[in-house]
């Protein structure tokens, strides 16, 4: 949902005449979910007269049609406070409607009504329209729905069952009166979730599993793609049909070629576009009307070319959402399913990696070629393959939605560029990564250029961080290169997750061993003192001179089968939890016999993970791949790649063992008040603003927030009265939210005891600062506990990210801090917590005494319902939050608004 800024909100929500929302259908349709408008009176009329006396009888409890024109006049009528009304479009016509209209007597309950086509009945066009019109709803105060169904309404009865929210129901006059709740709840997200995934997955599996292919652009000429991509798709076994498209409908490649779409004897699945940018728009028309699930530009010329090609995007991206077809690209290099069965390579890469269980996106179609071209000379398989161009539909949102339900793809990889919808990507990476891993390279680490920010908390959320605390939270994988990339997924797709981080390395000589002991202990892994059972059996195998603590050394004079027995020694305790192998060749072709032995250890404990390190050995031996060409164990030829890959494992076998979160649910929040200061404070200060002390902490208390005593004084004599009031010792420091450092401004003045101190430090702080119309605030001297420090950041690409850090004036200095995105559940507040350095400080250190960290714990979770709430809130600093075994207390607080529309990132849409 979206909004323009001049709009006045109502009761903190939106006006409805800017929703255009385009959705997937249960079975792949594409439909448009849009505001009604007063010229639709028509096309309402039409939907009426389309469906049956039942239907009718359904929505007004007659038989009788006389009530369509008076309602079509009352949904047609001009928006207000009181009422919504959206529409579904397919195809340029309405096929169904939902509405609400609040009560006289209580405008947070609204009475709610659906009408769906009969022919469009089944596709889940109602429950699109539920979960959008609540969304709405709730932006605009709305907490209840309230539904009249009659029994005999089965499809509607089933919808209200089935949609994810709590519900009373209770028969009255033969009428079942439903009142549902708007409680957004994670059931009802995982609920939304679900029936987005299967949308998404069953929208792209005629696209990724095609049995027909047609590419249009490929023509006699071997340079040019769509050619290169045709011979490609021949030329890697294609088991289903395929046609060319070309202006001369000459074959092509031995395969049939057709002057137009519109001659193939045959509907494609796949559309794949190679011609020129500005034919592209007019082969997409063609396409609709052959009704193909996908189509695949590869041309390029659009968003990434300017303003022309960015409207060309445009107008090619609406003309695939009115056909029902999802786009790939444009600018992308194409597709690719490497499923034996399918066996479809139309990119224009000509090599082709072996079929295995990595499925692969690359945003960059020169980054696909190198992966694609990595990938087939170190042996990695792959399951199927995207290249998203300029991701003008089709994303990893969408991809990662269809390789959840691809049995094949046992590991999701990807490398991004940037993110279509970061938070939604959060909630599905999270979902799938509960069955499979992803990695992903994310590009752009470094900043081109530093934001100007004026807190703590938005001056240290660079983009960087917030993708490396989105990617810890939903347990993706992330690596620094392709290599890496691929070493990482190749031990998650053939070895099992490690049960925990105590490693044993085995080796024939001692100085590789040392390395792979050295890259263990710098990624977090545990070079454990092995069993006395099992040192003492090693002492009795290995020669004299061997070293049989951890890294065990056979030395380089051992025989293979010696080696065997050693590994299986060393895997057979039960404190191991991962077996490194780090060999050397030292005697000429004892490479193939050890990774047989290899091999042979790691069939018999195959619940344990073995990595080979066959130092700097070229390519894999057979002996360590099955008959189909994948690989036993994974393999690489220096030890810290081995180690990283195994240590990114055990990470995500750890992330995933942990159980599911609780979401916390506080009681005392007053959201309508928090709600109405940020409303009424934009409304006179349009462009964003500072608040002042006294605003930042009505707002701050409306959430349950706790700050010291604050009162706020004008001039020197206000000052000294506040401080008598609240009693001395006292703090003075300036009212106005904008200052930063203020310390180094020396504007704060700490344990005044007298009257006479509070004027002079009154005056001291007005020589230095102008003070407008804020002055300043007098709290009282507190003492003890750690600071802590507590923020928000509103980022324009990931929304609101919460930190939780060191207070006080070290806080830049060390600048210990763990950034977050809300919803938090409380044992993610708790990790976010202990993840700090210098979290041995609030549990106690060194003798001093605990501090009760669940206090401050309550005060993050309050701050990121605040910020989920209000993504108005720009920037917001709590420093320092005084943590001691008594509680935690704000000292300070600084808030900045600025306009932000009230977008559900959650809610079902195409991008």
């Amino acid at each position: 949902m979206t909004a323009s800024t001049e709009e006045q909100r109502i009761h903190g929500g939106v006006r409805s005449e800017e929703v255009h929302i385009d959705a997937l259908l249960t079975d792949a349709g594409i439909v448009h979910i849009r505001s009604v408008r007063p010229t639709d009176a028509s096309a309402l009329r039409d939907m009426y007269a389309s469906v049956s006396d039942d239907t009718i009888y359904m929505r007004f409890f007659t038989m009788s049609r006389a009530s369509v024109e008076e309602d079509i006049a009352a949904l047609c009528r001009p928006p207000d406070d009181r009422h919504f009304v959206l529409v579904a479009e397919l195809g340029g016509r309405i096929i169904g409607l939902a509405t609400y209209e609040t009560l006289d007597w209580d405008r947070t309950r609204a009475e709610v009504a659906f009408l769906v086509e009969d022919t469009q009945r089944g596709r889940g066009v109602g429950t699109l329209l539920f979960e959008h019109l609540a969304a709405l709803a709730l932006q605009n105060g709305v907490k209840t729905f309230i539904a009249e169904v009659l029994p005999e309404n089965n499809p509607m009865l089933r919808m209200l069952r089935d949609i994810g929210l709590p519900r009373k129901a209770r028969s009255l006059e033969g009428v079942v009166h439903f009142e549902i709740p708007l409680t957004m709840d994670e059931t009802y997200r995982a609920a939304v979730d679900r029936r987005e995934a299967a949308a998404n997955a069953r929208s792209l599996a005629r696209v990724l599993s095609p049995k027909v292919v047609a590419v249009v652009g490929a023509g006699a000429n071997p340079q040019g793609l769509g050619h290169q991509i045709l011979v490609n798709i021949v030329q890697g076994g294609y088991r289903g049909e395929v046609f060319a498209i070309n202006r001369s409908g000459h074959r092509v490649a031995g395969v049939p070629a057709y002057a137009s779409l519109a001659d193939l004897p045959a509907s494609p699945d796949v559309v794949i576009v190679a011609v020129p940018a500005a034919e592209v728009l007019a082969v997409a028309r063609q396409a609709a009307q052959r009704h193909p699930a996908g189509l695949v530009v590869i041309s390029a010329g659009f968003a990434e070319a300017g303003a022309e090609g960015a409207e060309r995007q445009r107008e090619l991206l609406a003309i695939c959402r009115a056909a029902g077809m999802r786009l790939i690209g444009p600018n992308c290099m194409g597709i690719a399913n490497i499923d034996p069965e399918i066996s479809l390579n139309a990119t224009f890469c000509a090599t082709m990696p072996p079929p295995g269980g990595i499925s692969l996106m690359s945003q960059s179609g020169a980054v696909g070629i190198a992966a694609l071209n990595h990938a087939a000379r170190s042996g990695v398989g792959l399951a199927t393959f995207i290249s998203a161009g300029n991701k003008a539909d089709v994303s990893g949102n969408d991809v990662l939605c269809a390789w959840e339900s691809d049995p094949r793809t046992r590991v999701c990889a990807l490398y991004l560029e940037s993110f279509g919808n970061p938070r939604k990507f959060a909630r599905i990476a999270r979902r799938v990564g509960k069955a499979k891993p992803i990695v992903a390279v994310k590009a752009g680490r470094t900043l081109a250029g530093i934001r100007g920010a004026a807190s703590h908390t938005a001056a240290a959320a660079t983009p960087d961080v917030v993708v490396d605390s989105l990617f810890a939270q939903a347990g993706v994988t992330r690596v620094d290169s392709l290599e890496d990339l691929f070493n990482v997924a190749t031990f998650f797709d053939v070895a099992p997750l490690p049960a925990g981080r105590r490693v044993a390395i085995v080796g024939n000589s001692g100085g590789p061993g040392v390395l792979a002991a050295d890259a263990c202990e710098a990624a977090g892994l545990e070079v454990i003192q092995l069993g006395e059972r099992t040192r003492t059996l090693l002492r009795s195998l290995l020669p004299e001179g061997a070293a049989v603590d951890n890294p065990v050394d056979v030395v380089a004079s051992t025989e293979t089968r010696v080696f065997e027995a050693a590994l299986r020694i060393v895997a057979h305790d039960p404190e191991v939890d991962a077996v490194v192998v780090v060999f050397t060749e030292i005697r000429p072709g004892s490479i193939p016999e050890t990774a047989k032995a290899i091999a042979k250890v790691s069939r018999e404990y195959s619940g344990k993970p073995f990595v080979a390190c066959l130092l700097g050995h070229p390519g894999i031996p057979d002996e360590l791949t099955d008959g189909s060409g994948r690989l036993l164990v994974p393999v690489y030829a220096f030890p810290e790649p081995a180690v990283r890959a195994l240590a990114a494992a055990e990470r995500y076998a750890r992330w995933r063992r942990r159980r599911p979160g609780t979401f916390p649910h506080f009681e005392d929040l007053d959201r309508e008040s928090a709600a109405a200061l940020v409303a009424a404070t934009l409304a006179e200060h349009p462009e964003g603003t500072w608040l002042d002390t006294p605003a930042a902490v009505q707002l701050l208390t409306a959430y349950g927030i706790t700050l010291a005593p604050t009162v706020a004084a004008k001039s020197s004599a206000e000052a000294v009265a506040a401080a008598e009031r609240i009693g001395y010792p006292v703090v003075l420091k300036p009212a106005a939210g904008s200052f930063v450092h203020k310390t180094e401004l020396h504007a704060v003045k700490l344990n005044l005891t007298s009257a006479e101190d509070v004027a002079a430090a009154f005056a001291d702080i007005a020589s230095r600062l102008d003070l407008g119309d804020t002055g300043v605030v007098v709290q009282p001297m507190l003492r003890g506990g750690v600071e802590a420090a507590l923020g928000v950041v509103t980022d324009r690409t990931f929304g609101p990210v919460v930190m939780v850090g060191l207070g006080g004036v070290a806080s830049d200095l060390l600048a210990d801090r763990a950034f977050r995105l809300p919803p938090l559940t409380v044992e993610e507040a708790d990790e976010q917590i202990r993840s700090l350095r210098t979290a041995p400080l609030l549990f106690g250190y060194r003798n001093a005494p605990p501090t009760k960290v669940e206090a401050l714990r309550d005060m993050l979770l309050r701050l990121a319902e605040l910020a989920s709430a209000l993504p108005e809130i720009a920037e917001l600093d709590l420093n320092p939050v005084l943590v001691s075994p008594d509680g935690a207390v704000a000292l300070d607080a600084k808030v900045r608004l600025a306009p932000a529309p009230h977008d559900d990132p959650l809610v079902r849409r195409l991008r």
